[in-house]
């Protein structure tokens, strides 16, 4: 038997992929506003596409998505003020919108602390015309007890684990996170068109600083 590794192949594989999920973004989208409104307007002028690495982290999200739901058709796009909004999917009744959240964060993580999905589900509460919404939560590494835990820990600690909520918020929450989206997007057109980045306390979310650490352009961030 002979074993020889192929990065030909590998290659052959990321590109399917990648010719199969990304395609040129037009509009302003949600998840553009939500996040690194720098980084969100690089990857639009330069056609920059992701990393072997991106492209393997996204497609755990897109396969699992696709796997809990049972479905691959992709749900209906909402168009509000020029902001294009997708939710993964809806509850049976098409009532609720429903996200699907796939990460490494330990499921000790609380919800609270993820503003960035949190704005992503008012968000879709916005168009949809919901005021609660679901989201499900698959945590890859459970809660990383049979890593870091004790013996004993380790012994018992479940990995992949998934929880599911259900969020209620507030109609002045969605109207003021509407608010912030709109700004955000006058922000984002503004670099599209002047091709100026924006200072980083700009261009960043409140709350959303470790986007630094995962950016491809953070050795040449020009966003002082």
């Amino acid at each position: 038997m002979q074993i020889v590794e192929s990065p030909a192949f590998r290659e052959e594989i990321l590109k399917a992929m990648a010719a199969r999920e990304f395609k040129e973004r037009l509009g302003v989208h949600c998840t553009d506003l939500i996040y690194c409104l720098n980084k969100q307007a690089w990857r639009r002028l330069t056609g920059a596409m992701p990393t072997d690495q991106e492209l393997l982290l996204y497609s755990l999200g897109w396969a699992t998505q696709r796997w809990i739901t049972g479905t691959f058709v992709p749900e209906k796009e909402y168009v509000v003020d020029g902001i294009t909004v997708t939710p993964d999917s809806s509850t049976v009744d098409g009532v609720k919108p429903w996200e699907l959240k796939t990460t490494y964060a330990s499921s000790t993580h609380s919800i609270e602390t993820m503003l960035h999905w949190l704005r992503q589900l008012m968000a879709q509460c916005k168009v949809t015309g919901a005021t609660e919404a679901y989201l499900s939560r698959l945590e890859l590494m459970g809660d990383w007890g049979w890593v870091y835990g004790t013996k004993e820990k380790k012994k018992t600690a479940q990995h992949p684990t998934l929880s599911a909520y259900l969020i209620i918020f507030t109609p002045e929450e969605i109207v003021v996170n509407w608010a912030w989206l709109l700004m955000r997007k006058a922000r984002f057109e503004k670099i599209l068109t002047t091709g100026q980045m924006l200072p980083k306390q700009l261009a960043l979310a409140p709350g959303q600083e470790w986007e630094c650490g995962y950016c491809p352009r953070k050795d040449s961030c020009d966003a002082e």
